[in-house]
């Protein structure tokens, strides 16, 4: 226990002699300063516009200039190379799965909270299923690490991440883009901007993606629509009106499997074969409505109302893949499909007031119900043991075996309504260089589940109805110190939880006496600016510690959730730029760093399904590497137009499996970009990812050790055009 508490005193301690160090700079005059990375606003961490450097967390932020010219097609991709985030994809465009400060997700991003433009995008799951946000419509993504619910309330366990929309502006603007690439990518999208008379501007996108993909029968097709309104209704009033279409099929190549070390086991067609089912893929259709309503009260009261509405149509069908030993004759999978409709409301109150020159207020209060009706359907030939309903491949020829035996049934019919009600508040105190922030967020949370007509090979299910709700009161406390005109330094302790109602597959056996799960952090860190802000830097130690954790045991194909185990999750978060105009006139050079800590201090179970007791205390939590960031460096030339990118991802190993029986799945990816602008109208862009084509697996496992992968994507070439009217 002494080498960790070692590390971070002397983290601490160099913490400390940087802030002593850059204080002791002599000053200079700022008047012909660049702005600087850490000048740039997000309004997530505070839930009011803030510059980073005077925002006492560990933040990021993103903008559509950043990741557009990386070609990052699919929502999540975005948020590689930034620190203490994870970020693993099972198949293109589908399940991306997001893991902050070493917290790992119960089902689909379910430890942070997703919200575009401040309103969260929850499922009838409790699922931040990111995949129905529409791309096309970000502006910029901000990203806050650290517990969040005394912002935005349950799920905030690791942090969350805000997809802010294109902003509108009264300058006309038109503009056309296309583009083709590896494994038949074809994209084309159209943007218009115009002022509409003398009150406002309307921005309208339109964007079209079709790709075959690089597995067998992994095609994509994705449509979105986005329009945005701005109406300035006088001197003192504001309204953005935004509505949202996203239509995507992503077909699904699903898992090829592992031995019980994770290694590869060879089956015909290699890394691009297809074992899934026949038509697996995800089909998602969403519209969204959203307006937002901001008001000048007086000169020092602002209030801000959001009203929401969005519908979803989801279909998945998948197989359930089973492990696969060498020598066996057929490749196993259970098959399933369900069926989604979910409508969502959302109204949020929130008041802002500038008391006086020492004192600001914060507080306000919302309201979210979540209509959801699941249909989940399970195929396959009907096995009395763990396999359930299986589905056999011959491994030869790929083709099923079994079919004439297979037996189709309705598990689950389910109609769920969700509610949260909270109500938030937030004081800051500034005195001199201090300024000490208060708040905490009160949340009431129910769930209604209806079970009707179900079963299975093992019998009719009885409908049922199953309820449950809890509260939660979540605080905050924070000091930033503005220890120089160019430096300051915070320290900040904050909660989160989740409710843990986990998807309505599990809840029909719900235990009402669940505790939520709760999440502690303290965390320090220093933002500062060097040399004329030709270097901005900002570093964060932290410690979290999770309790009375939320865990699925699997039980058929339902599962129990019990409260179980303790986290701890330690680390190091870095972000630099420089500026290396001196050296030549339009070079920059990026680094993020992270550094995760993250182990099990408490977590035995018997698995219900199997009698089997496992005890992963003491052992890392699986999936996550101790080390990974981003190095990129970038080339301005006036003469011709060019912009040349290039950076590296790199990931350090991390464990297969809850035993830790294997550390491996490193990497290094290097990837790089050109842009040409050969005319002020129009910009060129090619872009290539991972181009040594390295083959990286994503290995996965259940309680007894990796049984699965998924190949990640190899060498791909992305060429965009755009043409500005």
């Amino acid at each position: 226990m002494q080498k960790p508490q070692r590390l971070y005193a002397r983290i601490a301690s160099m913490t400390a002699l940087v802030a002593l160090s850059l204080t002791a700079q002599p000053g200079k005059a700022q008047e012909t300063q660049a702005a600087s990375p850490i000048d740039e606003i997000i309004v997530t961490a505070t839930r009011r516009a803030t510059a980073i450097r005077d925002i006492p967390a560990s933040v990021s932020r993103v903008d559509r200039a950043d990741f557009e010219p990386k070609a990052t097609r699919f929502i999540g991709e975005e948020l590689r190379g930034l620190p203490g985030i994870n970020v693993r994809t099972n198949d293109q465009g589908t399940y991306t799965d997001i893991s902050i400060r070493g917290v790992p997700n119960r089902i689909h991003n379910d430890t942070v909270v997703v919200l575009m433009d401040g309103v969260p995008f929850v499922t009838g799951d409790d699922e931040g299923d990111m995949e129905q946000l529409p791309f096309g419509a970000v502006g910029q993504v901000e990203v806050v690490r650290g517990p969040t619910s005394a912002l935005y309330g349950r799920g905030a366990i690791a942090g969350t991440i805000n997809y802010v929309t294109r902003a509108v502006t009264d300058e006309p603007q038109a503009a056309a883009q296309a583009g083709i690439g590896s494994d038949g990518w074809r994209q084309a999208a159209a943007m218009i901007q115009r002022p509409t008379g003398d009150v406002g501007a309307l921005l309208l996108s339109a964007e079209l993606q079709r790709s075959d993909g690089w597995r067998e029968r992994t095609g994509r097709n994705e449509e979105n629509i986005f329009a945005k309104q701005r109406l300035d209704l006088n001197e003192r009033l504001r309204l953005n009106l935004t509505g949202t279409y996203v239509n995507t099929k992503q077909d699904l190549a699903g898992e090829l499997p592992t031995d019980r070390r994770g290694t590869p086991i060879a089956l015909p067609g290699g890394r691009e074969g297809n074992w899934n089912n026949d038509g697996a893929g995800f089909y998602k259709r969403m519209w969204t409505s959203t307006a937002v309503l901001e008001a000048d009260v007086t000169d020092n009261v602002t209030s801000t109302t959001r009203l929401h509405y969005r519908h979803a149509n989801t279909r998945a069908v998948q197989g359930a893949f089973q492990r696969f030993t060498p020598g066996d004759s057929t490749v196993n999978f259970s098959g399933f499909r369900v069926d989604g409709s979910t409508d969502t409301y959302f109204a949020e109150q929130q008041v802002d007031w500038r008391i006086d020159d020492h004192w600001r207020l914060l507080a306000g209060g919302s309201a979210e119900r979540i209509n959801a009706n699941h249909i989940e359907s399970w195929s396959g030939e009907f096995d009395f043991g763990p396999l359930f309903y299986i589905r056999r491949r011959d491994v030869a020829t790929g083709n099923y075996i079994n079919q004439g035996d297979w037996l189709y049934s309705r598990l689950m019919d389910a109609h769920a309504r969700n509610e949260t009600q909270a109500g938030f508040a937030q004081a800051d105190f500034s005195w001199q260089a201090l300024t000490l922030t208060a708040g905490a967020r009160y949340d009431r949370f129910q769930r209604k589940v209806f079970y009707g007509p179900s079963g299975s090979g093992y019998g009719p299910d009885p409908e049922v109805t199953v309820k449950d709700s809890d509260s939660r009161l979540s605080p905050k406390l924070s000091v930033r110190w503005q220890v120089a005109e160019n430096v300051t330094a915070y320290t900040t302790y904050g909660e989160g939880f989740s409710p843990g109602f986990g998807p309505l597959w599990s809840f029909r056996n719900r235990n009402t006496n669940l505790a939520p799960e709760l999440a502690k952090n303290i965390e320090a860190g220093i933002k500062a600016t060097l040399l004329d802000n030709r270097l901005t830097g900002t570093l964060s130690v932290y410690q979290l510690k999770r309790s009375d954790l939320l865990q699925l045991l699997p039980v058929g194909a339902s599962a129990r959730t019990i409260n179980s185990g303790r986290q701890r999750s330690r680390g190091v978060e870095l972000e630099a730029n420089a500026d290396l105009r001196d050296i030549n006139p339009g070079l920059a050079l990026a680094l993020s760093y992270g550094f995760t800590d993250a182990v099990w201090t408490q977590n035995a179970f018997l698995e219900p399904d199997t009698n089997i007791p496992y005890d992963f205390t003491g052992k890392d939590v699986a999936g996550v590497p101790r080390h990974s960031g981003r190095v990129e460096i970038s080339q301005r030339l006036d003469q011709p137009a060019l912009t040349l990118r290039s950076w590296v991802d790199v990931s350090g190993d991390y464990a297969y499996d809850g035993a830790n029986s294997r550390k491996a799945g490193g990497y290094a990816l290097v990837n790089a970009a050109i842009t040409w602008a050969p005319m002020e109208a129009l910009e060129l862009t090619l872009t290539g990812r991972n181009l040594f084509d390295r083959k990286v697996n994503s290995v996965v496992s259940k309680s007894d050790g990796p049984y699965a992968y998924y190949p990640q994507a190899p060498l791909q070439w992305m060429l965009s055009g755009t043409v500005k009217f």
